[in-house]
């Protein structure tokens, strides 16, 4: 099996980190990232606001937001990349997503990330 990188990070202007999914995760086989997180986390999906998928199709970005006993967390596709992240910039959910994604066994950290870095103050 094919295992896909990611990268803990800092987000753009912020020093909250996020999750940041390597490699074409638009390209037929990629590892559906939401489903492997709501089986490992315990996950439900939060509907979007009014108007907000509008926005997002023009835009080609699609956001979704998660929840799960941990906290939350959303996941970015857009034509940028793709991204997991704590909108309350929560390390905690930061590196339950980090071994969600170890563990799922589709993915490992990319040999330029730090991993173990979300656990850190």
């Amino acid at each position: 099996m094919d295992r896909n990188t990611f990268r803990i990070r800092p987000a753009y202007g912020t020093d909250h980190l996020l999750v940041e999914l390597c490699g074409d995760h638009r390209a037929p086989g990629y590892p559906d990232v939401a489903r492997l997180l709501a089986a490992a986390l315990g996950a439900t999906q939060h509907p979007h606001p009014p108007g907000a998928t509008t926005i997002m199709m023009a835009t080609d970005r699609y956001a979704s937001t998660w929840s799960y006993p941990g906290g939350r967390y959303e996941i970015d596709d857009d034509v940028c990349g793709y991204f997991v992240m704590a909108p309350d910039g929560d390390p905690a959910v930061i590196a339950d997503i980090e071994r969600a994604l170890v563990a799922g066994g589709c993915f490992v950290p990319a040999d330029d990330a730090d991993p173990g870095r979300a656990g850190r103050p």
